[in-house]
């Protein structure tokens, strides 16, 4: 075989070596960031880029170097906006990565964005891609141009982007960051070499005939002229219906066209493979055209990846590297977005062709279909003259000319490019562009170089023969073989010349049959990774089945193929036969065979890679069991350590698993889906002879894979060491009362390591003593602090494995867990026996203020005294201070509970309340003395709240004259004697020896001033006023002010009669208050007092008079009537005063 020598051929060969070459440099990758791998310095974490360029292999991409990366701390949702100066960057090497080194961010929702700020030269950044499926998830444009990479920790490296999946997760990437080559411009000539990339997928089924019918008319604009037209489909998977064919004649376009009449359609949208398969194949295009319906929902070879019915991140940018791939080999992609499914925002058509709308890429409808392939048609070609050239062989007719190429044809006509041109010898053509100058047409006259041995012939009277869009053309006849035809501004003009020849023509097609691992396919229809390119002499890229005649009888010619080395799967072998070598062409068509036949081992091999960022002892990664199970089988094909290897069936999906080692878990993409019998996501490469595995590779995210035939797929499975938990509770006992809870105290495990690790504090029950990570093989101390007095710790800390009886030896109080491990630890602290006799009180005042009074608990003085002469102390002090806060009190000593001080215009409300701490049940505390029990606690509650400033007060005194006792008085001081009895045959004033005597009679009484019922009614119909003289139900009740308060009383018993009405005065003070009908009216900010005066009706008979000092008529002495008149008054005062001062006592 040779080397292939024509300039297209060179081209594409040396693209695809450029590919192959950049491929071998590409690094190991990763799936997983939340497993790093340690770094170098312990204060920063290292954060690693991988970029990805063109597509070398089904499932390989190259790398890409001089893309400008900028990282910025923030947190998760979006990116800091305005973006400030990035914290780092860093520019892809020849490998594709870079890395920076950045301090770690580790809080709750804390990390890095990573944002591409620069693509190298000739590159594009990708800003966003449409995701989603049209229905339940809307189609929409999802940010693809950053990256957040989560918490990072200091002494660790990570690998962006990480690899994540998941069938509706929009954001489901692969480990390389894709940008767009720039999109190639279409060479300024018609003639063009096109490939017709149609997708055949089940949502265009109703709409193919449309889609074939517009196919149809683009053949049909370019038939005559100098174009060649391939036929390529995609669905799941993708097929090359047929290789670059000339349409420069009928039989040609007709070729084309029932390619395209065949085409049937059903299965999902892979752009993937559909493009992949174009930039594999052995011939440079110069445009691609891609007719899609619909987002694509599936990725890679069969059996290709993705939801089928969802749009990920990965399937879009998977078709990127494959466009990329095209458009390195000088192809302008054309995308044709058609229907409704492309109708949106149109970030993935410019992804796979480049940014400028009806000219990159084009959005339509079926109904504007055919009229923009008709556009695309006339493009390069409209104003523009074709002319074939065609030979008719000896004896034959017109009906059996061939395109011939080699034939010079010129113009004299000014404006027209060129002057002079030669037929291709592909197709026999060629083209001449004509300056209109504004014009809609121009004649243009033509004329052809003669070749010796072969005559002009004529067609009717004409010396060429021209259509103009497929119609006939006028033609005017030059001098010789010169013609003259008009050029049209919108329309492709085509005219053919025909020689007859005077020796035999021969032609030929040379066919390839390629048979792989014994099954048969022609080509194109084997896998793109099996290519190979056919040399014939003077034929440019010439393809394989179809027919070429420049050839002439008798010739003797080469005929070779270019085996793409490449492309070809490193497990197998070629061994080509048939017609190669040199040929001896007979007359007419010579047909040639060429087979080959290709032999490949398929391989799977299963590594274990450890990841243990804590230190200490890791297990070996011969200590896990891989194994590769077939579908629907348990037993595995391959099993055995790390390396384990063995031969597959190609394409068939195997589900991986691995054995258990505690302590370490199997990673798992985000979004896969883990089926039994594998175990977790494995990183899937492809081996390389000689060099590192290749990637992104199969993907192995949900545990299986599927081996391409001829590839050696290296699996590993990651497996990181996982921190262990720690649990910290307190247990605390009160056998005597006490009230301490666990939350008294803070506990802790503060780590020795050299590497910065948090410690790990809190009370019991908290958050972050629950369940907190805890690095393993570093040793822990477990410390309390706090804690109320009267406690001691008993024993050490007791750690178990969480759930169990299990101990974890603590010796000294440190921890030192291994990986994996639950541990609860739990300190216990009991209660001391308090001193006998022992009680615990507090003190506490709460005030309300009301009326927006500004007093605090602090204002008023406290206290619990013991009574004289016991040995207790007396609590005294201020709400809040630690005198009367768990103060101690001796049992059995009875305490007076007080309060004093406080800013006027308060009062108490209700007694001193005090309980039981530790039941909240109310302790008796009669005349306010709380007799405290040993080992109890109590807390004493004083209630003050804030008198209204405004408000009205009144209180109801009942007051008795002349004695409690009936009328009464005091002897004389001299005596004399006692007086007769009263007519109720009473007992007579009695005369005693020392002058003094008292009022005996039974007519007397015996009344208190607590026998009479006091009320105070409100006129407005309100609740009365109701009690009896010192209750505090008629003492300084608060009134209502302008409200009439009738007073009365009732009761009492007999022989009494009230004094007069009721007199009120403004407590405190000889001012009186009206009393209208007995009726006292309170005005704003009063005190009042109101006294009921009664006495007795029965009087004595006239007390013994004798002589000077006696009242005539009384008959008692006046000393007498003054002293007990005095004593009356005294004692009435003495009652106000009391009550007053009782009052202003509870206000303060």
């Amino acid at each position: 075989m040779s080397i292939l020598s024509t300039t297209r051929v060179r081209r594409r060969w040396s693209a695809l070596a450029a590919l192959a070459l950049v491929a071998g440099l590409l690094p190991l990758v990763g799936p997983h960031s939340a497993t790093p791998a340690s770094a170098a310095s312990p204060t920063t974490a290292t954060l690693v880029v991988n970029k990805g360029g063109d597509r070398t292999g089904e499932q390989t991409v190259g790398p890409l170097a001089g893309a400008t990366f900028g990282f910025y701390a923030g947190t998760s949702g979006a990116p800091p906006s305005p973006l400030p100066a990035p914290d780092a960057t860093c520019t892809t090497d020849a490998t594709g990565s870079c890395s920076v080194d950045v301090p770690g961010r580790t809080g709750t929702n804390q990390g890095y964005w990573i944002i591409e700020q620069s693509a190298p030269t000739g590159w594009r950044v990708i800003p966003s891609l449409v995701t989603g499926n049209g229905g339940s998830a809307p189609f929409q444009s999802t940010p693809y141009n950053r990256v957040f990479t989560g918490a990072v920790a200091n002494d660790q490296t990570y690998t962006f982007p990480v690899p994540t999946t998941g069938n509706s997760n929009r954001t489901a990437r692969g480990a390389l960051w894709a940008d767009e080559r720039n999109n190639p411009a279409l060479p300024a000539a018609c003639g063009l070499h096109i490939a017709l990339v149609i997708d055949v997928s089940g949502s265009i089924s109703g709409d193919l005939p449309t889609v074939k019918a517009a196919a149809n008319g683009f053949v049909d604009a370019l038939t005559g002229t100098p174009s060649e037209i391939a036929l390529y489909t995609f669905s799941t998977n993708a097929n090359a219906v047929l290789n670059p064919t000339p349409v420069s004649d009928q039989a040609g376009a007709d070729t084309v066209k029932a390619a395209i009449n065949g085409l049937t359609a059903g299965g999902t949208t892979n752009w993937d493979q559909g493009i992949w398969q174009v930039a594999a194949s052995p011939f440079d295009y110069d445009a691609a055209i891609v007719l899609t319906d619909g987002n694509p929902t599936v990725y890679g070879p069969p059996p290709a990846q993705g939801p089928g019915n969802f749009t990920r991140f990965l399937e879009v940018e998977n078709g990127v590297f494959s466009a990329n791939a095209l458009k390195a080999r000088g192809t302008k992609i054309i995308a044709v977005g058609v229907g409704a499914g492309v109708s949106g925002a149109p970030d993935n058509l410019i992804a796979i062709s480049g940014p400028v709308a009806n000219d990159d890429y084009y959005q339509t409808g079926y109904e504007q279909l055919a009229a923009l392939f008709r556009q695309l048609a006339l493009e390069n070609c409209a104003g523009t003259i074709s002319v074939v050239k065609k030979v008719i062989p000896p004896g034959g007719t017109p009906a059996d000319a061939l395109p011939a190429g080699g034939w010079t044809i010129s113009t004299s006509t000014s404006g027209v490019t060129p002057a002079s041109g030669v037929t291709d010898t592909s197709t026999g053509a060629v083209n001449f562009a004509v300056d209109l100058g504004g014009q809609t047409s121009r004649p243009v006259t033509l004329d052809e170089t003669v070749q010796a041995g072969f005559t002009p012939v004529p067609q009717g009277d004409f010396n060429a023969s021209c259509t103009a869009n497929g119609s006939p053309a006028t033609v005017t006849n030059g001098t010789g073989t010169a013609f003259t035809v008009d050029a049209l501004a919108n329309g492709i003009v085509s005219c053919v010349i025909l020689n007859q020849a005077a020796d035999p023509v021969a032609s030929v097609v040379v066919n390839k049959t390629w048979v792989i691992n014994g099954q048969t396919f022609p080509d194109p229809t084997q896998a793109p990774e099996f290519q190979a390119a056919l040399s014939l002499p003077g034929i440019v890229e010439p393809a394989w089945g179809v027919e070429y005649h420049d050839f002439t009888a008798g010739q003797a010619i080469v005929v070779d193929e270019t085996i793409n080395t490449q492309l070809l799967p490193p497990g197998c072998t070629n061994t080509a036969s048939g017609d190669l070598g040199e040929q001896t062409l007979d007359a007419g068509l010579n047909t040639f065979q060429i087979t080959n036949t290709v032999t490949c081992v398929t391989r799977l091999q299963l590594v274990k890679a450890v990841d243990n960022p804590y230190g200490g002892t890791t297990p070996p990664p011969t200590a896990w069991t891989l194994n590769a199970y077939p579908p629907g089988s348990p037993t595995p094909v391959i099993s055995g350590t790390t390396g384990v290897v063995d031969n597959v069936t190609p394409d068939l999906v195997y589900s991986l698993g691995e054995s258990n080692v505690p302590g370490f878990t199997q990673t798992v993409e985000q979004g896969a889906v883990i089926v039994p019998p594998a175990t977790g996501s494995w990183n899937c490469l492809l081996a390389q002879p000689g060099g590192p595995p290749r990637g992104p590779g199969p993907t192995g995210a949900d545990g299986t894979v599927a081996v391409q035939i001829g590839q050696t797929a290296v699996c590993t499975a990651t497996n990181v060491a996982q921190a262990a938990k720690l649990t910290l509770v307190k247990r605390v006992e009160n056998p005597y009362g006490g009230t301490a809870t666990p939350q008294d105290w803070v506990l802790s495990a503060t780590p020795r390591s050299r590497v910065v690790i948090p410690t790990i504090t809190g009370r019991s029950g908290e958050p972050a003593v629950t369940d907190a990570q805890l690095y393993p093989n570093t040793p822990y101390d477990l410390a309390e602090s706090g804690g109320p007095a009267g406690y001691e710790q008993v024993g050490s800390v007791r750690c178990v494995l969480t759930g169990t009886d299990t101990v974890v030896p603590t010796p000294d109080n440190v921890l030192t867990a291994t990986f994996a491990q639950d541990v609860t630890c739990t300190f216990t602290n009991r209660q001391l026996q308090p001193p006998p006799g022992q009680a615990k009180l507090t003190l506490v005042k709460q005030v309300e203020n009301k009326f927006g009074g500004t007093a605090k608990p602090t204002d008023w003085l406290l206290s619990a005294t013991p009574p004289p002469g016991s040995s207790a102390t007396a609590i005294s002090g201020r709400s809040g201070e630690a005198a009367v806060t768990n103060a101690v009190a001796v049992a059995g000593v009875g305490y007076t509970l007080a309060e004093s001080g406080g800013p006027a215009g308060y009062e108490q409300l209700g007694d001193v309340r005090c309980v039981y701490n530790d039941t909240g049940e109310v302790v008796p505390t009669p005349d306010n003395v709380l007799t405290p029990v040993a080992d109890r606690s109590y807390t004493c509650t004083w209630r003050n709240g804030q008198l209204d400033p405004g408000g009205a007060y009144l209180t109801l005194v009942k007051k008795l004259v002349d004695g409690k006792d009936g009328w009464g008085g005091s002897g004389g001081p001299t005596g004399g004697p006692g007086g007769s009895g009263g007519p109720g045959g009473g007992q007579g004033w009695q005369g005693g020896p020392s002058g003094g005597g008292s009022w005996g009679g039974d007519g007397g009484g015996k009344a208190q001033p607590t026998d009479w019922l006091l009320s105070a009614t409100p006129l407005n119909g309100a609740t009365p006023i109701s009690g009896r003289t010192g209750s505090p139900a008629v003492t300084d009740v608060r009134v209502e002010v302008g409200v009439g308060y009738r007073l009365a009383e009732s009761g009492g018993p007999q022989g009494y009669q009230q004094v007069g009405p009721p007199e009120c005065v403004l407590t405190g003070s000889e001012e009186s208050v009206p009393v209208v009908n007995g009726v006292v009216t309170p005005e704003r900010g009063q005190d009042i007092t109101c006294t009921f005066t009664n006495r007795a009706v029965k009087k004595p008979a006239p007390p013994w008079y004798h002589g000077g000092g006696h009242l005539p008529v009384t008959g008692l002495k006046l000393t007498g009537l003054i002293g007990g008149g005095l004593l009356a008054v005294a004692g009435g005062v003495a009652l106000l005063l009391v009550t007053w001062r009782r009052r202003r006592a509870l206000t303060v």
